[in-house]
């Protein structure tokens, strides 16, 4: 049997008479009265004087608003039962692709981040080294190479060289060797033995052997054995010329090889390879120009030379 206090509250809750401190009360008494004193169908009926009928919608909400269900099931056709299973299958795998991606994303991001590679030279003397891929280099004072893939999954072996260093690629035809973002051009090969000057304004690529070819702006050049290739930035193309490998690369023997270079030039050169020595060209030699060779890892022995060449004493220390 209903609490008459309830029943009298919820009365004027379905008339929709309630103010909001009735309305509180009635709340804390349906949900702390016992089961018996909750009101039947015939009852909230019995209270509302109104006649009304209630069609299938009005039901419909009223159990879901009791219940949370439905009163009675839709039924679904199959075609949408099966669309539905699709579909959610579709969007699980979409979910678990997108995570996946932005895992391996993620896992080979922060690989690059703390895996880089750096090999370079600050001593005076030629350094050798061996990459990832067995190719042999000698990188030359002031040199460094950066390696910009991994060697053992990626499908290119990219580096980047600053400086001068001479290269025996291991030949690798599924994974091209490049050497990109380096002086004035990028360097595709497969497996040569190539001299590469990627100083600042002064680019060039001497080929020994193999054959290499260098790309620039969608423009490419294609470099045989015992030719130098250098950009020329005035008429925006490739300049390939004969050159004398072994001179190209003498400097792999502890020399530096020198063919009508201007005095100037080599004292710069001197000055950079030996920072602490500040040279000094007299006046009178700076139209002058010099052939030959001077050690790499001797000064003295360098100034020397070149003083006994002119036959006084051309170069001096600050």
């Amino acid at each position: 049997m209903m609490n008459s206090k309830i029943a009298a509250l919820y009365k004027k809750f379905l008339k929709g008479e309630l103010s909001p401190e009735e309305n509180a009360i009635f709340l804390d008494l349906l949900t702390s009265c016992d089961r018996d004193e909750l009101p039947g169908v015939e009852e909230v009926v019995s209270l509302d004087d109104r006649d009304c009928e209630l069609n299938k919608t009005t039901s419909e909400d009223i159990f879901f608003t009791i219940t949370g269900t439905s009163l009675t099931q839709p039924v679904i056709p199959i075609w949408k039962r099966r669309w539905s299973v699709i579909s959610a299958a579709a969007c699980l795998l979409l979910i678990g692709l997108a995570c996946l991606f932005q895992f391996k994303f993620k896992e080979q991001h922060g690989t690059t981040a703390s895996e880089i590679v750096y090999y370079s030279n600050p001593t005076k003397f030629v350094k050798r080294l061996i990459l990832p891929d067995g190719t042999h280099v000698s990188l030359r004072q002031g040199a460094e190479i950066e390696l910009l893939s991994d060697f053992d999954t990626d499908s290119l072996r990219r580096i980047k060289l600053s400086g001068e260093a001479f290269f025996e690629v291991a030949r690798n035809p599924e994974q091209p060797f490049v050497i990109a973002s380096s002086g004035d051009f990028d360097v595709r090969v497969l497996g040569t033995a190539f001299n590469l000057n990627c100083s600042e304004g002064r680019s060039s690529l001497v080929l020994n052997h193999g054959k290499v070819r260098v790309s620039r702006a969608g423009q490419y050049s294609v470099v045989s054995p015992g030719e130098k290739v250098a950009y020329d930035k005035q008429h925006k193309q490739f300049d390939v010329s004969k050159a004398d490998t072994s001179t190209a690369s003498n400097w792999k023997s502890d020399l530096l090889s020198f063919n009508q270079v201007p005095l100037t030039q080599i004292v710069a050169d001197l000055n950079n390879l030996y920072p602490d020595s500040h040279l000094e060209l007299i006046d009178s030699f700076r139209t002058e120009s010099y052939t030959g060779y001077l050690p790499a890892s001797d000064l003295e022995k360098s100034l020397k030379m070149l003083n006994t060449a002119f036959n006084q004493t051309i170069i001096h220390k600050k």
